[in-house]
């Protein structure tokens, strides 16, 4: 059994939703939702800057919390808004049967800390905490401080394959285990509306829609729009 754990607060119950109706079929999953208040994180996210979890330390140390506190062997971390489509377990077992210690998800050039199997372990706890270090010496950007940290780390660690858990740059259009759309940056309501598009394309939401944000629907027509005029723009 792996724990799965992630975030999530009220304006994100439509993934968080989805989520627990499509891991408790994997049994070898436990899934471990954190709740948040969403006030919490209006405070501590800052939409004006470069990213706006630039500065923000908490999946850190949840991350950290975990992996001390876990009896198992491996945590798995994510973030709340992806889409699971088989059993992640299975593509889990590889990483762990060779006891590689950190595996992260592959954005384009660098490691996305969206998704990653954490083995618990002294070499794992270490780095974390050196990230957190590195936070609390500025308005840093957390996954931007472990992709600096990465070269240095001198325990095994590696990308999944992109065949099983893709993003948005990666994905080739084959079949996928997980997948996690990301945002274009163009502003906090469109970036929630384009992960809502994006997310319909490969599971039915009709169901889940009652838990999106009333104020955002207005948004998935503007992004949508927003597509279009792209799409128009680029074939001239």
């Amino acid at each position: 059994m792996v724990p799965w754990y992630y975030m999530w607060s009220q304006k994100y119950e439509v993934f968080h939703r989805l989520l627990v109706d499509t891991v408790t079929t994997d049994p070898n999953m436990s899934l471990n939702p954190l709740f948040i208040e969403q006030a919490v994180f209006d405070a501590e996210l800052d939409q004006k800057k470069a990213h706006p979890w630039m500065g923000c330390a908490r999946k850190v140390v949840l991350v950290l919390e975990h992996l001390k506190e876990s009896k198992d062997s491996y945590i798995f971390f994510t973030d709340i808004d992806i889409i699971v489509k088989g059993s992640v377990y299975d593509k889990l077992v590889p990483y762990m049967e060779s006891k590689t210690t950190m595996v992260f998800l592959k954005e384009g050039e660098h490691c996305n800390i969206g998704v990653c199997l954490l083995r618990c372990c002294p070499e794992v706890i270490a780095f974390w905490e050196l990230v957190l270090a590195h936070m609390q010496t500025g308005s840093l950007h957390d996954q931007a401080v472990v992709n600096t940290l990465l070269p240095g780390y001198l325990g095994s660690w590696c990308t999944f394959s992109t065949k099983d858990f893709a993003c948005s740059n990666t994905w080739d259009g084959s079949p996928f285990v997980l997948y996690q759309p990301l945002c274009s940056r163009l502003g906090p309501e469109m970036d929630f509306a384009e992960k809502i598009f994006y997310s319909a394309q490969f599971v039915n939401l009709q169901d889940y829609m009652k838990y999106v944000p009333e104020e955002i629907i207005p948004f998935i027509y503007k992004f949508q729009d927003y597509l279009v005029e792209r799409n128009s723009a680029s074939e001239k």
